[in-house]
């Protein structure tokens, strides 16, 4: 399994300095500053491929609102792979576990500041909230993936949780 941690750690890394606004508009800008490849702007969800050397640099980006490819609605997230997607393979989780504590390492080293939550169920993870940015690492099934977030979806995902909990 291909690991790309100081490319990702830089990615996250500019990401913490960007001044987001949080829409489709902030994309372009982003994507150029950290090396990535940009596309469809005008579309109803936008893509990106990010240099990380693992096999699928493609990114997520999630939109608030997918009827419309207007440039300033929301962004809600942006997520990345920071390792190879590998499938059909059932002793995986120490490659995962080495890959992902090799990330969150370099990533405390990059952000000056340690995490601000993390969670070992479903999947083990870190979160960092920061200025303007919510920063996620995560453990998935085949990969580890990290998530830019913006601070308002993140609130609101915050607040369903709360809310399942009391209930």
């Amino acid at each position: 399994m291909r690991a790309d941690i100081e490319r990702a750690a830089q990615a996250v890394r500019a990401a913490a300095e960007f001044d987001w606004t949080w829409t489709v508009n902030d994309l372009p800008l982003f994507c150029g500053q950290v090396g990535w490849q940009f596309s469809g702007l005008d579309e109803q969800v936008p893509a990106a491929v990010t240099n990380l050397e693992v096999n699928r640099p493609d990114v997520r980006v999630s939109v608030a609102d997918v009827s419309t490819t207007e440039l300033s609605r929301a962004i809600d997230a942006i997520s990345f792979r920071a390792s190879d997607v590998v499938l059909g393979q059932s002793d995986l989780e120490p490659e995962l576990d080495e890959v992902f504590d090799a990330l969150v390492q370099r990533m405390f080293e990059l952000l000056g500041q340690r995490p601000t939550d993390w969670w070992i169920e479903p999947t083990r993870g870190l979160r960092w909230d920061l200025p303007g940015l919510v920063v996620r690492a995560q453990i998935g099934v085949s990969s580890v993936r990290v998530y830019l977030v913006s601070p308002a979806y993140q609130q609101w995902n915050d607040e369903i949780e709360q809310s399942a909990e009391v209930e």
